[in-house]
Protein backbone atom coordinates (compact mmCIF):
# COMPACT_ATOMS: atom_id res chain seq x y z
CA UNK A 1 0.00 0.00 0.00
CA UNK A 2 2.44 2.11 -0.15
CA UNK A 3 2.48 5.30 -2.52
CA UNK A 4 5.27 5.24 -5.43
CA UNK A 5 7.28 7.72 -4.15
CA UNK A 6 7.47 5.68 -1.41
CA UNK A 7 8.09 2.87 -3.48
CA UNK A 8 10.73 4.86 -5.34
CA UNK A 9 12.23 5.91 -1.64
CA UNK A 10 12.42 2.38 -0.58
CA UNK A 11 14.03 0.77 -3.61
CA UNK A 12 16.51 3.46 -4.71
CA UNK A 13 16.04 5.53 -7.57
CA UNK A 14 18.46 3.00 -9.70
CA UNK A 15 15.86 0.07 -9.09
CA UNK A 16 12.68 2.56 -9.73
CA UNK A 17 14.16 3.56 -13.29
CA UNK A 18 14.52 -0.32 -14.34
CA UNK A 19 11.51 -1.37 -13.20
CA UNK A 20 8.11 -1.25 -14.95
CA UNK A 21 5.71 0.20 -12.74
CA UNK A 22 1.71 0.88 -13.35
CA UNK A 23 -1.31 1.60 -10.96
CA UNK A 24 -4.86 0.80 -11.28
CA UNK A 25 -7.66 3.54 -10.60
CA UNK A 26 -11.12 3.02 -10.25
CA UNK A 27 -14.12 5.16 -10.37
CA UNK A 28 -14.11 7.30 -7.11
CA UNK A 29 -17.89 6.76 -6.02
CA UNK A 30 -17.77 3.01 -6.79
CA UNK A 31 -14.06 3.21 -5.09
CA UNK A 32 -16.00 4.52 -1.54
CA UNK A 33 -18.58 2.11 -1.57
CA UNK A 34 -16.08 -1.01 -1.86
CA UNK A 35 -13.79 0.06 0.56
CA UNK A 36 -17.14 0.64 3.42
CA UNK A 37 -18.23 -2.61 2.67
CA UNK A 38 -14.78 -4.29 2.12
CA UNK A 39 -13.39 -2.48 5.68
CA UNK A 40 -16.77 -4.17 7.69
CA UNK A 41 -16.58 -7.22 6.71
CA UNK A 42 -13.01 -7.62 7.52
CA UNK A 43 -11.64 -9.32 10.13
CA UNK A 44 -10.25 -5.94 11.37
CA UNK A 45 -13.08 -3.96 11.40
CA UNK A 46 -16.24 -6.55 11.27
CA UNK A 47 -15.18 -6.98 15.32
CA UNK A 48 -17.00 -4.96 17.85
CA UNK A 49 -16.12 -1.67 18.45
CA UNK A 50 -13.53 -1.59 21.20
CA UNK A 51 -11.94 -4.76 19.91
CA UNK A 52 -11.21 -3.70 16.11
CA UNK A 53 -8.43 -2.26 14.86
CA UNK A 54 -7.93 1.29 15.77
CA UNK A 55 -7.86 2.38 12.33
CA UNK A 56 -11.68 1.14 12.09
CA UNK A 57 -12.53 3.80 14.72
CA UNK A 58 -10.06 6.63 13.20
CA UNK A 59 -11.62 6.28 10.40
CA UNK A 60 -15.31 6.42 12.02
CA UNK A 61 -16.89 3.57 10.47
CA UNK A 62 -19.98 1.78 12.36
CA UNK A 63 -20.34 -1.22 14.22
CA UNK A 64 -20.27 -3.57 11.81
CA UNK A 65 -23.74 -5.91 11.23
CA UNK A 66 -26.22 -8.07 9.26
CA UNK A 67 -27.08 -4.75 8.15
CA UNK A 68 -24.66 -4.76 5.33
CA UNK A 69 -26.57 -7.34 3.33
CA UNK A 70 -29.44 -4.76 2.57
CA UNK A 71 -29.26 -1.98 0.57
CA UNK A 72 -32.03 -0.22 2.17
CA UNK A 73 -30.35 -0.25 6.03
CA UNK A 74 -26.28 0.07 4.48
CA UNK A 75 -27.42 2.76 2.48
CA UNK A 76 -28.15 5.18 5.74
CA UNK A 77 -25.46 4.29 7.19
CA UNK A 78 -23.07 4.88 4.55
CA UNK A 79 -24.51 8.26 3.90
CA UNK A 80 -23.69 9.19 7.58
CA UNK A 81 -20.04 7.68 7.14
CA UNK A 82 -19.70 9.69 4.65
CA UNK A 83 -20.87 12.68 6.15
CA UNK A 84 -19.06 12.28 9.46
CA UNK A 85 -15.61 11.88 7.56
CA UNK A 86 -15.89 15.09 5.51
CA UNK A 87 -17.07 16.98 8.75
CA UNK A 88 -14.23 15.33 10.54
CA UNK A 89 -11.24 15.65 7.80
CA UNK A 90 -12.42 18.08 5.41
CA UNK A 91 -10.61 18.50 2.08
CA UNK A 92 -7.35 20.37 3.20
CA UNK A 93 -7.41 18.54 6.57
CA UNK A 94 -4.07 16.98 7.66
CA UNK A 95 -5.49 13.96 7.70
CA UNK A 96 -8.36 14.31 4.81
CA UNK A 97 -6.33 10.90 3.11
CA UNK A 98 -8.48 9.50 5.38
CA UNK A 99 -11.48 9.93 3.83
CA UNK A 100 -9.78 7.49 0.54
CA UNK A 101 -7.34 5.44 2.42
CA UNK A 102 -5.25 4.85 6.26
CA UNK A 103 -1.79 6.17 6.53
CA UNK A 104 0.36 3.44 4.92
CA UNK A 105 3.56 5.58 5.61
CA UNK A 106 2.80 7.93 2.69
CA UNK A 107 1.40 10.56 5.35
CA UNK A 108 4.92 11.47 5.50
CA UNK A 109 4.62 13.45 2.03
CA UNK A 110 2.13 16.64 1.66
CA UNK A 111 0.57 16.22 -1.81
CA UNK A 112 -1.13 12.54 -0.30
CA UNK A 113 -4.55 13.18 -0.11
CA UNK A 114 -8.03 10.99 -0.82
CA UNK A 115 -7.23 11.05 -4.07
CA UNK A 116 -6.08 8.28 -6.34
CA UNK A 117 -3.42 9.79 -8.02
CA UNK A 118 -1.71 11.51 -5.14
CA UNK A 119 -0.93 7.87 -4.46
CA UNK A 120 1.08 8.28 -8.14
CA UNK A 121 3.23 11.71 -8.50
CA UNK A 122 5.81 13.27 -6.67
CA UNK A 123 6.17 16.49 -4.91
CA UNK A 124 5.75 18.58 -8.34
CA UNK A 125 2.64 16.17 -9.73
CA UNK A 126 4.71 14.68 -12.09
CA UNK A 127 3.72 10.94 -12.62
CA UNK A 128 5.85 8.34 -11.16
CA UNK A 129 4.50 5.19 -12.97
CA UNK A 130 4.66 4.46 -16.40
CA UNK A 131 1.24 3.17 -17.28
CA UNK A 132 -2.13 3.71 -14.91
CA UNK A 133 -4.94 1.19 -16.17
CA UNK A 134 -8.67 1.88 -15.28
CA UNK A 135 -10.04 -0.96 -13.17
CA UNK A 136 -12.91 -1.14 -15.18
CA UNK A 137 -10.89 -1.85 -17.99
CA UNK A 138 -8.22 -4.06 -16.62
CA UNK A 139 -9.09 -6.95 -19.03
CA UNK A 140 -8.58 -5.17 -21.79
CA UNK A 141 -4.42 -4.43 -20.71
CA UNK A 142 -4.72 -8.02 -19.78
CA UNK A 143 -2.02 -8.59 -22.06
CA UNK A 144 0.14 -5.42 -21.94
CA UNK A 145 0.43 -6.15 -18.38
CA UNK A 146 1.61 -9.61 -19.38
CA UNK A 147 3.92 -8.88 -21.40
CA UNK A 148 5.64 -6.55 -18.68
CA UNK A 149 5.33 -8.11 -15.59
CA UNK A 150 7.09 -11.43 -15.84
CA UNK A 151 4.79 -13.50 -12.87
CA UNK A 152 1.85 -13.20 -15.12
CA UNK A 153 2.95 -14.34 -18.16
CA UNK A 154 0.54 -17.23 -19.33
CA UNK A 155 -2.09 -16.47 -16.75
CA UNK A 156 -5.38 -15.84 -17.98
CA UNK A 157 -7.44 -13.42 -17.10
CA UNK A 158 -10.06 -15.63 -15.18
CA UNK A 159 -7.37 -16.60 -13.10
CA UNK A 160 -5.33 -13.66 -12.32
CA UNK A 161 -7.43 -10.43 -13.20
CA UNK A 162 -10.55 -11.35 -10.98
CA UNK A 163 -10.78 -9.36 -7.71
CA UNK A 164 -8.81 -10.89 -4.77
CA UNK A 165 -10.65 -8.66 -2.12
CA UNK A 166 -14.57 -8.69 -3.39
CA UNK A 167 -16.76 -6.86 -1.29
CA UNK A 168 -20.91 -7.59 -1.55
CA UNK A 169 -22.95 -4.57 -2.61
CA UNK A 170 -25.76 -3.60 -4.63
CA UNK A 171 -24.67 -1.46 -7.62
CA UNK A 172 -22.84 2.21 -6.43
CA UNK A 173 -25.39 4.55 -7.17
CA UNK A 174 -27.77 3.18 -5.34
CA UNK A 175 -25.88 4.27 -2.18
CA UNK A 176 -25.42 7.85 -2.48
CA UNK A 177 -27.63 11.18 -2.61
CA UNK A 178 -27.15 14.79 -3.91
CA UNK A 179 -25.18 15.73 -1.00
CA UNK A 180 -22.88 12.85 -0.74
CA UNK A 181 -22.24 12.60 -4.04
CA UNK A 182 -21.37 15.68 -3.98
CA UNK A 183 -18.81 15.25 -1.07
CA UNK A 184 -17.30 12.71 -2.48
CA UNK A 185 -16.21 14.66 -5.90
CA UNK A 186 -14.96 17.26 -3.64
CA UNK A 187 -12.14 15.00 -2.56
CA UNK A 188 -11.66 13.06 -5.97
CA UNK A 189 -11.90 16.07 -8.25
CA UNK A 190 -7.88 15.24 -9.85
CA UNK A 191 -9.52 11.66 -10.44
CA UNK A 192 -12.69 12.79 -12.11
CA UNK A 193 -10.74 15.41 -14.15
CA UNK A 194 -7.50 13.41 -14.98
CA UNK A 195 -9.17 9.93 -15.78
CA UNK A 196 -12.99 11.63 -16.79
CA UNK A 197 -15.01 9.28 -14.30
CA UNK A 198 -18.43 10.55 -14.20
CA UNK A 199 -21.15 8.90 -11.46
CA UNK A 200 -23.24 6.39 -13.73
CA UNK A 201 -26.83 5.29 -12.53
CA UNK A 202 -27.48 1.91 -12.75
CA UNK A 203 -28.75 0.17 -16.04
CA UNK A 204 -31.34 -2.61 -15.37
CA UNK A 205 -31.56 -4.90 -12.15
CA UNK A 206 -28.66 -6.08 -10.23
Amino acid sequence: HASAALQQWAVGEAAWRDAYRFALVRNPWARQVSMFHFLLETASCAKPCGQRAAHCDKRLLPQAGPWLASVDLATPRFRAWIRDMAAAFPPGHPQQHLFGARFHGNERDAWYNASQISWMVDGRGAVLVDDIFKLEELQQHWPTLQRRVCSLRGVPYADGGLRKNPSMHAHYSRYYDDQTRRIVAQYMQADIDRFGYTFEQQQGGG
